[in-house]
């Protein structure tokens, strides 16, 4: 085993899962991560020392005295329940490294996974699309083979056919398929002017689904509660935020079914306006609703999609 890897007790899981999870967009993979930590019993048995993954780029202060910030953590769990017919390992990172260390980062996970003799790796994310935080967010889904694929569909999970998932929440299966352990990963919808709220709604619809899939069960009804009251402080500012996303009411927040134009060159200045609003919503991102309509209405948001979802981040899913 890796010498940055500290093992603390020793498990011998049955065939178990691997469920990893990092922040990221809407805080939806960690934070229903968290919650499962937070509910279920048990046993930390492995930690990744962060001293070469994690650098040290700011200070923190109290009282006015200052002090260098702790690494962030990145802890193994292990779950037995005998209603699972598959043991579960819980991989909780408390955040992502820069690019260049990512890969490393998840290698030296996947080096525990092998020790232990993990069957699949799970992971959680979110994808922005164009509900509003009253609705129901849906689930959707990829994985690293076409059976995983027909499994997902039996629990309701929409197959994702193209995209990105940016950051650990979706290398890590990559790296996992690389070393043979099959993977998939649940996203959950969150509505794109909320990418930077944490969305414990979104996080609910996967930990059903996951439950579900993986064949065990706990109560939900913290994180309900939860969903709850961050859909009404979302309320209370909502007036204000629709006018300045959408220039008008909540009725006003729907995707255009077909460009009026979809068959019709697009008129004289349509892209250099479209450019300029690309840049006032990276200086503003409250201005990417504006930007969200003008693609929908020439139908040319799935042409840009890349780039508007990079507005909310390199690590947006």
């Amino acid at each position: 085993m890796d010498s940055s890897i500290r093992m603390l007790n020793r498990i011998e899981p049955n065939k178990p899962i691997l469920l990893a999870a990092w922040p990221g967009m809407g805080n939806v993979a960690y934070g229903a991560v968290v919650y499962l930590k937070e509910n279920l019993v048990l046993t930390k048995f492995a930690e990744i020392c962060p001293e070469d993954i994690f650098y040290k780029t700011g200070i923190q202060i109290k009282d006015g005295i200052i002090s260098l910030p702790d690494l962030p953590k990145g802890e193994f769990y292990y779950y037995k329940n005998s209603s699972m017919k598959q043991d579960l390992i819980i991989f909780i990172g408390e955040s992502q490294p820069v690019m260049e260390k990512e890969h490393e980062l998840a290698t030296r996970i996947i080096e525990v996974a092998k020790a232990h003799h993990v069957t699949q790796i799970i992971t959680f994310a979110a994808t922005p699309v164009n509900i509003t935080h009253h609705s129901v967010p849906e689930v959707w889904g990829v994985a690293t083979d076409n059976v995983l694929l027909g499994k997902l569909k039996e629990y309701g999970v929409k197959t994702m056919t193209a995209g990105h998932i940016g950051g650990l929440n979706g290398l890590l299966l990559g790296v996992g398929r690389e070393a043979g352990i099959k993977g998939v990963c649940f996203l959950g919808e969150i509505p794109f002017y909320t990418a930077k709220i944490e969305n414990p709604k979104s996080s609910l619809a996967i930990l059903r689904i996951f439950m579900k899939y993986v064949g065990f069960d706990i109560e939900l009804s913290g994180l309900k509660q939860m969903a709850k009251y961050v859909e009404e402080e979302i309320d209370k500012v909502s007036k204000t935020t629709k006018q300045t996303l959408f220039g008008g009411e909540e009725a006003g927040i729907k995707v255009e079914e077909e460009s009026e134009n979809e068959h019709s060159p697009l008129p004289h200045g349509i892209r250099e306006k479209i450019e300029y609003m690309f840049e006032a919503a990276r200086k503003d991102i409250l201005k990417a609703g504006e930007l969200k309509k003008e693609l929908d209405k020439w139908g040319l948001f799935q042409e840009y999609e890349d780039r508007f979802l990079d507005l909310f981040g390199n690590k947006n899913l």
